[in-house]
């Protein structure tokens, strides 16, 4: 064998290694990528990242009072969407000097911040009767809540019980700080005077 071919044996064997492992890595990174394009073809993740059974929530307001407190049978994380799906939601919310409401549904989807609740059949909205104002009592298909504004909201149909006076009607908007109940259209009222 050559001298300068023994030489360079070495180098040349440590270059065509290297060789060796850049394509590895190569046929690797192709292999990874069209897995990443299979799975994103055949759909993304539907099963939720992780499930509490019988949980409780308290949002805690400035002064370290509850806001607001969310319970349920059950939440499931949606890693999709970021949303939180609740089964069976109880929703309380606490302001100083209103009257506490409820809220309950058969099963809810909350945002990632906790701005937007969305109560989806069976939704049932309390507030009992104080020294200012009537029990309420307030059932649809479908409301949402903003908590940050205190605000529940629907399009859907709602029929509603204020006092001996019951109210039906399309779309309302329930504002607990003004404690104003507004239906927005197709309204009908049945009022019962008090014996």
């Amino acid at each position: 064998m050559n001298y300068s071919l023994q030489r360079r044996l070495p180098a040349l064997l440590t270059l065509g290694l290297f060789l060796l492992l850049a394509s590895f890595s190569l046929w690797m990174l192709k292999v990874a990528q069209r897995t990443d394009g299979n799975t994103q073809a055949t759909g993304q993740r539907t099963e939720p990242d992780y499930v509490i059974e019988g949980f409780r929530y308290v949002k805690v307001a400035r002064d370290g009072g509850a806001e607001y407190v969310i319970e349920g049978d059950k939440l499931a994380h949606d890693p999709v969407s970021d949303d939180s799906l609740i089964t069976r939601p109880r929703l309380n919310s606490y302001a100083p000097g209103r009257a506490p409401m409820t809220l309950t549904a058969e099963r809810a989807r909350i945002n990632n911040d906790h701005s937007e609740f969305h109560l989806i059949d069976n939704v049932r909205l309390d507030r009992p009767q104080t020294r200012g104002s009537e029990a309420l009592t307030v059932e649809s298909d479908y409301m949402l809540v903003l908590p940050n504004q205190d605000l529940v909201k629907t399009d859907h149909a709602v029929r509603a019980q204020l006092g001996n006076s019951t109210l039906e009607g399309v779309g309302m908007v329930a504002d607990n700080k003004k404690r104003q109940l507004t239906l927005q259209s197709r309204v009908n009222a049945t009022y019962l005077k008090s014996k």
